[in-house]
């Protein structure tokens, strides 16, 4: 029987199949693309407003809330409660298309900017609108 010297090179070379690493990198993507779930989650519906600029007649007709950093709801300047604005937003209407505005500080509370969302659009505003300042 021959002897194969280590230094005697030989014609075969060494072939590492990658065909079962493919197979098995094509089974999991389709695993994971199957079992992903794509939710859409529920939120507040808004409006948003025009770029345009109001006639001066019309800006008088606003129902503006401000809420501050530290999470005080303002109208016209003077603090009011939270159980106040059914009540402001209802005087202040003159029709349904007068608008309500609410400017929020981005520091303030986000679950206020909705509750008072919620408190005018019960008491029949349609036209709202948000905008924060700092």
């Amino acid at each position: 029987m021959p002897r194969r010297s280590l230094l005697d090179e030989s014609d075969d070379e060494l072939e590492i199949n990658l065909s079962p690493m493919i197979d098995c990198i094509f089974i999991l993507l389709i695993f994971f693309i199957v079992t992903t779930v794509f939710v859409e989650e529920a939120g507040i519906q808004l409006n948003k407003p025009d770029s345009t600029v109001l006639p001066s007649n019309q800006e008088s007709e606003n129902v503006a809330f401000t809420i501050t950093a530290n999470s005080k709801v303002l109208f016209k300047g003077q603090e009011i409660a939270l159980a106040q604005v059914n009540e402001i937003v209802r005087n202040g209407l003159i029709g349904k298309d007068t608008p309500v505005s609410i400017e929020a500080s981005g520091k303030s509370r986000h679950g206020l900017l909705v509750a008072v969302w919620d408190r005018a659009k019960q008491a029949g505003a349609e036209k709202l609108s948000f905008s924060t300042i700092d």
